[in-house]
């Protein structure tokens, strides 16, 4: 079952033991981008995705970027992930 999660900057989310930290939420080239950094026990890298880009967990699901909302104003960047393959955790 694919669960969604509202994410912004600094935030860590974790997905079936993997922790996303979202480093950075903007624009890349005039397009939405997210920068974040896919943790396991053994592993890690920063890796940066636009808008629609998914990626394999390690040993996990999918993780889709939905949606990715630079800051405009007053309203802080934010982008919505797309899990599926279990549950998410605070």
């Amino acid at each position: 079952m694919e669960q969604l999660v509202t994410v912004r900057q600094g935030m860590q989310p974790s997905f079936d033991g993997v922790k996303v930290g979202v480093v950075k939420i903007g624009l890349a080239d005039g397009t939405p981008a997210i920068q974040v950094w896919i943790r396991t026990a053994g592993h890690a890298r920063k890796q940066a995705f636009r808008e629609g880009q998914s990626v394999d967990l390690p040993g996990a699901g999918t993780l889709r970027f939905t949606s990715v909302r630079p800051a405009a104003g007053e309203t802080a960047a934010s982008a919505v992930l797309a899990y599926d393959g279990g549950q998410p955790t605070p």
